[in-house]
């Protein structure tokens, strides 16, 4: 059998977080200031370890209030 040539196997990433990114997300998933669809993603982003969490948590701390979306990079 033969293999689908757009098939590549992903990058395995560690799924583990900063302790002090954890505290920032923490800290901004219970500001009532923040976007309540916002505060769900951080909370989602903490309990699946989303190691993208990161960006969404600096954006928040530089002002954004609400997320909308996010721009992901590939290594």
């Amino acid at each position: 059998m033969t293999k689908h040539g757009s098939a590549s196997p992903r990058k395995q990433t560690s799924r583990t977080l900063d302790a002090n990114l954890k505290r920032r997300a923490r800290k901004l998933a219970t500001d009532s200031r923040v976007d309540p669809g916002t505060r769900s993603l951080i909370r989602y982003g903490l309990e699946i370890k989303d190691p993208d969490l990161e960006q969404v948590v600096n954006r928040v701390e530089a002002g954004e209030t609400r997320i909308d979306h996010i721009h992901l990079e590939d290594d």
